[in-house]
């Protein structure tokens, strides 16, 4: 915990030192230091003249920069993002500058500043684990520490060239995103840089822009999977929206005629009392639902086998399906959730955007949520259950699942188990185990 915080003063020392220096400022900071390091003894070398030319550069820039930045006018800027992007997937949004001053603005360059979330101590494990998967970080673990970082971040954004403005001028940049991660990028703030005479010393005007976010869907792991069952099973109480007028048995509420509607929906009782047409709008209790249920027990919040799960689940949301079935997303957030797609209830845009940002639970967590799917199995038309072991709990379950005739399709994201028992030939057809993709080589944050 304490080289996290170490690591962390380090991160934002440099951090800070990058948006005050150019590169040449930082390598003319850094001779400065030496020479003041070696000049301390006036009567032994001539260092402390470097020493002093340094730092009266750096201090006469920085000034320069200082009135720049006092007399640089302000600009306002609109942020066009798009609805999502993929993580891994090069992507673009449009930025939208205004010149709003009766003076011209010189080009220069706008910076997007992100959020920068910091690890929990949930996020130690990874720190760990990727430390010890390599010498190099696990005498050093910053290397690490930046992936983690980028990971937390999601999105990186290089800086963005802008024309010269007129006064009143407005122009639109295309701006170039790096998906590095999937989750949640908040776009909190945009900043012009301000370079001073001698091009050491940088100071960033803020720019007028709202706050925004964009959600960095998870990549997608294709598998194969047999045809899911599309037989129709009663859903007592039937399901919010999913109604129509005409074939159900499920009477709920007058409404006024549509065109489209069948005549024999039309309730003549109400059509004569009030001379307009009247139909009767039933719910219906019959349609096909599909259940995903996605482990997050692990202990790792950045665990490879999670991250492939995660896509997995990611790939099976986005398959499309018959317009008369639903489908159940399971996991374990603060409790167990169970969202629905489809029939008037959202698409696979929703579910998606919740893949983004689901983070792991304690071990657990498992019970829970393997107990929740057993209560609506006599709802469901098919189960597809993406675990992360496959252990005596979760064996139990499977086995209950078959019990009330539901069988699922189970796939086990992990290595299979080479002491499994003689148990397992049940459950053949049944359970397929995913291989983990090796990770890319990681690139630094900055």
């Amino acid at each position: 915990m304490h080289k996290l915080a170490l690591f962390r003063l380090v991160f934002v020392a440099s951090r800070g030192l990058r948006e005050r220096l150019t590169p040449a400022g930082l390598v003319i900071v850094a001779l400065t230091a030496f020479a003041g390091a070696f000049g301390l003894d006036t009567q032994a070398n001539l260092a402390h003249l470097l020493f002093s030319l340094g730092a009266c550069g750096v201090a006469v820039d920085a000034a320069g920069a200082l009135l720049l930045r006092w007399r640089a006018p302000r600009l306002a800027v609109r942020r066009h993002l798009p609805e999502f992007v993929t993580a891994g997937e090069p992507a673009r949004y449009r930025l939208e500058v205004l010149n709003p001053q009766a003076r011209p603005v010189q080009a220069g360059d706008l910076v997007e500043q992100l959020r920068q979330p910091w690890p929990s101590p949930a996020s130690l494990a990874h720190f760990r684990s990727a430390a010890a998967t390599n010498r190099f970080d696990q005498r050093i673990g910053y290397p690490a520490f930046l992936d983690l970082l980028r990971r937390l971040r999601a999105i990186d954004v290089q800086r963005i060239g802008v024309p010269a403005l007129h006064p009143g001028q407005r122009v639109s940049i295309e701006v170039p995103l790096r998906p590095s991660a999937r989750g949640l990028a908040v776009f909190e703030r945009l900043a012009r840089v301000i370079t001073g005479p001698l091009g050491l010393v940088e100071t960033r005007v803020p720019v007028a822009a709202v706050e925004a976010t964009l959600a960095v869907l998870p990549t997608r792991l294709p598998v194969e999977l047999p045809a899911a069952v599309s037989r129709r099973l009663h859903q007592p109480g039937g399901v919010s929206l999913a109604r129509h007028v005409g074939d159900a048995e499920e009477f709920r509420s007058l409404r006024d005629y549509r065109p489209g509607d069948p005549l024999r929906a039309i309730h003549w009782r109400s059509f004569a009392r009030t001379g307009k047409p009247v139909v009767r709008e039933f719910q219906e209790e019959y349609f096909a639902r599909h259940a995903l249920l996605l482990d997050t027990a692990a202990a790792d919040a950045f665990a490879p086998a999670f991250e492939t799960a995660v896509s997995l689940a990611a790939w099976l949301v986005a398959q499309p399906r018959d317009a008369d079935s639903l489908l159940d997303l399971l996991f374990v957030g603060e409790r167990v959730h169970r969202l629905t797609a489809g029939r008037g209830l959202g698409g696979a845009d929703a579910l998606l955007r919740v893949l983004a940002t689901v983070a792991t639970t304690p071990p657990a967590s498992i019970d829970v949520l393997l107990a929740t799917l057993e209560r609506n199995a006599a709802q469901l038309s098919s189960v597809i259950l993406i675990l992360l072991a496959w252990d005596e709990p979760r064996r139990n379950a499977v086995r209950r699942l078959l019990a009330r005739a539901v069988r699922p399709t189970v796939l086990v994201v992990a290595p299979p188990d080479p002491h499994a028992t003689s148990d397992d030939a049940g459950f053949a057809g049944i359970v397929r185990h995913i291989a983990v993709p090796e990770p890319a080589a990681a690139t630094p944050a900055t």
